[in-house]
């Protein structure tokens, strides 16, 4: 048992398919003249081509309009489509970028806690690395250190 194929036609396509028609001349039958003549009962008659013989007048037609309108619908359309996929794309850039930075605030949020923590949790004794040495730091600048870390935690921390 085999299941018919689903031609599935995209919107690209259909748009495609009418710029093509679009731009296609008119049918090779049409032609700019058309012959007006009366016969011998006093019936007029048109038509492409006269009955030889028969005094025929021409009569010219204007060549046919093309309708642009639906061609500049459709650009109009494509061009809209266009642009609101260029929005979308901009609006996830974005999210993205503010996930990235909200997770790095948080990061720094958490070092900073954890830089206070240390700091005032010893009893004032701090012991930091400094080019692979460990060195005891003095009142004096563990109150200097204590203080920039308060200024992160209100600069990275929202709680």
């Amino acid at each position: 048992m085999s299941c018919p194929e689903i031609i599935r036609i995209t919107p690209f396509a259909i748009a495609a398919l009418l710029l093509v028609m679009g731009l296609l001349p008119p049918p090779l039958t049409a032609q700019d003249t058309v012959y007006r003549w009366t016969d011998s009962q006093g019936m007029v008659h048109y038509g492409q081509a006269p009955p030889p013989g028969v005094d025929a007048t021409p009569i010219t037609r204007a060549a046919p309009r093309v309708d642009r309108a639906p061609q500049e619908r459709l650009e109009r359309a494509m061009e809209e489509r266009d642009q609101r996929h260029e929005e979308t794309r901009a609006e996830q850039e974005e999210r993205e970028r503010q996930e990235v930075s909200e997770r790095i605030r948080a990061e720094n949020c958490a070092r900073a806690r954890t830089n206070l923590e240390i700091l005032t949790a010893r009893g004032g004794r701090v012991t930091i690395r400094d080019n692979d040495q460990y060195r005891v730091i003095d009142e004096e600048e563990r109150q200097t250190r204590i203080a920039a870390t308060r200024e992160q935690i209100q600069e990275f921390c929202r709680d």
